[in-house]
């Protein structure tokens, strides 16, 4: 395991899930742009239309803890939309996948695929809260512990939690900083909508793709939809100020 410039870890198998994943893009779609959080990115993308946004291990911390909480997204944006998204667990077989208008679904390692429903809880004081086990900043436990939501919240792995929501079994997902990037939310973002749920910044924003600044800098929301709002207006006090654009 190696670490990279902005301290987070790299092992051979994000290398070589990399190398595999691009290659077989590169030969089915010739004329489409990727962008990939382990390639270089010389911005060329930018022109054009159709992106694959993909990240080749997602958890590598997850991956080298051995927790099994690890995935591989492959997602295409199309004019800054994503619509189609593709997250593979690879210990337990399963793939989760959705293209937009439709649906989303799971198909498990004994080939049955299900259509994947998120939950219908609205009510504050009932929800299950998703958070990353192994990169919750200090923003998110104080947010957890004053609202009172910590007392359900579920730490999971990687994109896992994200999953997790699309199938209904948690209600929401939150990360108030601004260490995703594009590849971590833009498969996961399609199969959440899919399912039938929401996906914002948050401030109720939605995400542009392939853009100049791949950061997702004023954090996520994931839910169900019907608990969107009401958790808006619980995370706004705890929302760090927009970048200077000047910066």
């Amino acid at each position: 395991m190696e670490t990279k410039a902005d301290l987070s870890p790299v092992t051979a198998a994000d290398r070589d899930a990399n190398a595999t994943i691009l290659s077989a893009l590169r030969a089915a779609f010739p004329d489409d742009a990727i962008l990939s959080e382990e390639s270089p990115d010389d911005l060329s993308r930018l022109g054009a239309r159709r992106v694959w946004i993909v990240d080749p291990l997602d958890g590598t911390r997850d991956f080298v803890a051995r927790t099994g909480e690890f995935c591989v997204h492959i997602g295409l944006s199309v004019d800054g939309i994503p619509v189609v998204g593709a997250v593979f667990v690879p210990v337990a077989g399963t793939l989760f996948s959705a293209a937009a208008g439709a649906g989303a679904f799971v198909e498990r390692a004994d080939g049955r695929r299900t259509r994947l429903r998120v939950s219908t809880t609205a009510g504050v004081d009932s929800l299950r809260v998703g958070v990353s086990r192994t990169n919750a900043a200090q923003g998110l436990k104080t947010f957890l512990a004053e609202t009172g939501l910590g007392a359900r919240s579920q730490s999971m792995g990687a994109s896992v939690k994200l999953m997790a929501l699309a199938r209904g079994s948690l209600d929401a997902v939150i990360n108030l900083d601004g260490s995703e990037q594009e590849w971590d939310t833009c498969a996961p973002e399609v199969v959440v909508r899919e399912a039938g749920g929401m996906f914002t910044d948050i401030d109720g924003g939605a995400f542009a793709y392939n853009q100049h600044d791949v950061s997702h800098r004023r954090g996520s929301l994931a839910s169900n939809g019907f608990c969107h709002g009401a958790l808006l207006t619980l995370t706004g006090p705890y929302a760090k100020p927009a970048p200077d654009s000047s910066e």
